[in-house]
């Protein structure tokens, strides 16, 4: 139209008053869709000087507003005191699995990783189940690490086995609960381990087994490169579970 002061004499409107089109009012071409035009049907851009305001939502030069918009972000800033997204997903296109969004600090956010200690709870209990995969790493309140308990498998020969534990510098002292199985043989024992990075001692005690022949020949306590290591001699082949907890 281009000139808002004088309307095209087809239209036979009158500036300051209010005009009533029954029935669909079409700009340009017939929609690309089949069927009638539906209410008002626009090839093209549609400008405006102020608010266009509908039933669904309103629509301004600054925000767009609607109970079911549908469209593509440009990258323009959605500003608000609050964002609100109902429903069950949030789509986004060239990003890889396992991401969050995190904030930055600045304003921003970004698809991030959890990183160690990056996530810290306010609650002192928790109320059902708690499954860890990994370590368990218990510090004080100054960051300091009071002990550290881990899981440690390994399948077993007969005779010696070397099994690797804790690494040796960042521990004093440790105590394993040991289980030896063998289908339907099980042996259990505890044996408490301290060192000085050059010697280890173990004293092995509480010895349950649950048949006549127990798994377990002989244990004793060694330093590696690295790590602390039991030195388990079985009977027979079977399959060692070690829950040990190392103090600092």
């Amino acid at each position: 139209m281009g000139n808002e002061n004088n309307p095209p004499p087809l239209m036979q409107v009158h500036q300051g008053a209010n005009h009533l089109y029954l029935g669909n009012v079409g700009i340009g071409i017939p929609p690309y869709k089949p069927g009638p035009p539906s209410g008002l049907t626009v090839a093209g851009d549609i400008s405006a000087r102020g608010t266009v305001a509908t039933t669904e939502g309103v629509i301004s030069p600054n925000y767009v507003f609607s109970n079911n918009y549908l469209g593509t972000w440009s990258g323009e800033t959605i500003s608000g005191s609050k964002v609100s997204m109902e429903g069950i997903d949030i789509k986004s296109t060239g990003v890889p699995d396992n991401l969050y969004l995190k904030a930055t600090g600045d304003g921003t956010v970004q698809w991030d990783i959890i990183e160690n200690d990056e996530i810290f709870f306010d609650n002192h209990f928790v109320d059902g189940d708690l499954t860890v995969v990994g370590d368990i790493i218990e510090y004080s309140s100054n960051g300091v690490v009071y002990s550290k308990t881990s899981v440690f498998t390994k399948p077993l020969i007969s005779g010696s086995n070397t099994l690797r534990t804790f690494r040796k510098e960042d521990f004093k002292t440790a105590k394993y609960v040991i289980s030896l199985v063998s289908g339907a043989n099980r042996t259990a024992c505890e044996i408490l381990v301290a060192h000085n990075g050059t010697n280890a001692e173990g004293t092995t005690y509480g010895i349950v087994d649950c048949q006549v022949t127990s798994l377990l020949t002989d244990i004793t306590v060694s330093v590696g490169v690295s790590t602390i290591d039991l030195i388990i001699t079985a009977s027979s082949d079977c399959t060692a579970t070690v829950n040990g907890v190392a103090h600092y």
